[in-house]
């Protein structure tokens, strides 16, 4: 008797504290609602132009560099990315005189920043993009084609809260550019180290 009493008893146990957690379970997080860390009052957008010195096979070049996108908690941003070369960059490797070379890639990004409620702190953009080189000149199209890559490059940027709205940024990414032929050139010629500078305007949350 006793033994058929203990168990009654365990199972009584058993059965309450199975309805207090019940009871106690939380409610399902949300992106925009309840308890969860992402809410609507702390995403943020941006603009960021930045300048970009770097070489490809020899030749200087001038980049444009341009993201924009939405930020959480100004911690993770995501959104779009482009670049674009500025100058008539001459690879070394051409043979042909009076062209150039046009560079450009478009794609997204995703950027993580560390204090940036700080006067200076670190922000890590990765860029992954679909690309084209082609040669051009000066009166006509060159007729030489053009030829097609992927585009990775990390980036580390030294960011200077300028105002509100406004932030300084400087730092260097690494060109990444996928197996590619075109003339003479080859994904070595085409990737590389950037040095960057420009500005980041925003509503930062």
């Amino acid at each position: 008797m006793k033994k058929q009493f203990k168990t009654i008893a365990l199972a009584g146990i058993l059965l309450a504290s199975n309805l207090t957690i019940a009871q106690e379970k939380e409610e399902v997080q949300t992106l925009f609602g309840g308890d969860s860390s992402i809410k609507k009052e702390n995403i943020g957008f941006f603009v960021a132009p930045l300048a970009g010195l770097t070489q490809m096979d020899g030749s200087n070049a001038s980049l444009l560099y341009l993201r924009g996108g939405i930020s959480f908690g100004d911690q993770l941003s995501l959104g779009a990315s482009f670049n674009t070369s500025m100058n008539e960059i001459r690879p070394e490797s051409e043979t042909i005189q009076d062209i150039y070379m046009d560079f450009w890639s478009l794609g997204g990004f995703a950027e993580f920043t560390v204090f940036s409620k700080k006067l200076m702190h670190l922000t890590i953009p990765l860029q992954i993009n679909y690309g084209e080189v082609e040669m051009d000149n000066y009166q006509v199209d060159a007729g030489l084609g053009e030829a097609n890559f992927v585009h990775i490059e990390p980036s580390a940027l030294l960011e200077i809260n300028l105002h509100k709205y406004v932030r300084f940024n400087i730092g260097a990414g690494y060109r990444f550019i996928s197996q590619v032929n075109y003339r003479n050139l080859n994904q070595t010629d085409l990737s590389g180290l950037t040095a960057y500078a420009g500005l980041k305007f925003g509503l930062f949350k």
